[in-house]
């Protein structure tokens, strides 16, 4: 049997993104250990990961997947090729083929991959719909000679004028195609991924309450209390919720009652109208109450990390 290895590389900046792609959530998991999972349950050794931007990080998350790590230092100056070369330099002694493969493109069907570990030939290229496809299998060797292309083409141009024969394959799976530069990618990705049935992102949901004897402060509680404070009026706040004016003067006693103190403070009719504002006491209630969300909810994502760092699935 032939052993094929493969470059995945994740050495980009995401500047684009304004997150670190790797990391978003993605099935189960997370998109690298997603790809890293899948490739390692299809027995393909050596997989290297050529990392760049937050490259430490990475490596923290996939230490025990057991794949292998090479940093490009120079991923701000540096193109996609460039990383697949050093990945390519790396590891094609080793191996009768190399899988070539970014993190950009993470919804790539197991069976995908098996078709294409199938077919023996010099230069695989995926295509679906008759578009070229992101995932290429190479012969180590021809591999090798490719990292002497000098054009500006990348990975495709480079298989192109090589002088080898590049094999079509057309295979029915969209994720050979869809890669994930934006934002808007990526939320596109999930949900079209979603609907042939490969499950929506997992992620931790927690809602942060305050209780003395009794429950009394939550969002919808702590929502109130900053509409009041911003249309000086309990009746108005309470339109602009979907509330009863009955059940948010409930809520606003049920929080005093608790407390012992006033949160909001009523104005008589006269002159000047009347109104409501909150007190000293009510806007450093909703100012701590606030923080304290905040805080807990990116503590919850670090131990949201911790807990599912190796996803659910075997």
């Amino acid at each position: 049997m032939k052993r094929t290895g493969v470059v995945l590389v994740a050495a980009g900046d995401f500047s684009r993104m304004k997150e670190f792609k790797p990391l978003l959530p993605f099935e189960d998991s997370t998109i690298a250990l997603h790809i890293v999972t899948m490739l390692k349950q299809l027995k393909l050794d050596p997989v290297l990961v050529v990392t760049g931007y937050q490259g430490e990080e990475l490596e923290k998350h996939l230490f025990h997947t057991g794949v292998r790590f090479l940093k490009n230092e120079r991923y701000e100056e540096t193109e996609l090729f460039d990383s697949v070369c050093m990945g390519i330099e790396a590891i094609w002694q080793e191996c009768d083929r190399i899988l070539l493969l970014s993190v950009d493109v993470p919804a790539v069907l197991p069976d995908t991959f098996r078709k294409v570990l199938m077919v023996d030939a010099d230069m695989v290229q995926t295509t679906c719909g008759g578009k070229r496809g992101h995932l290429v299998m190479v012969r180590s060797s021809i591999a090798h000679e490719l990292c002497a292309y000098t054009g500006s083409g990348g990975i495709q141009e480079a298989m192109e004028t090589c002088g080898h024969v590049v094999t079509s394959l057309e295979v029915d799976d969209w994720g050979v195609t869809w890669n994930v530069n934006t934002r808007e990618d990526y939320e596109a990705l999930i949900q079209k991924n979603f609907s042939r049935g490969e499950g929506y992102p997992v992620h931790p949901r927690v809602q942060v309450q305050l209780a003395a004897k009794e429950t009394f402060f939550g969002p919808g509680t702590a929502q109130l209390l900053e509409m009041i404070d911003k249309t000086g009026s309990i009746q108005v706040a309470c339109q602009e919720m979907g509330l009863s004016y009955s059940k948010g003067s409930h809520r606003i006693k049920m929080v005093e009652k608790e407390l012992g103190f006033p949160v909001v403070q009523r104005r008589a009719g006269g002159v000047g109208g009347g109104g409501s504002v909150l007190t000293e006491e009510g806007r450093r209630l909703v100012s701590c109450y606030n923080e304290l969300v905040q805080k807990v909810r990116e503590s919850t994502q670090e131990l949201y990390k911790s807990c599912f760092a190796r996803g659910l699935r075997e």
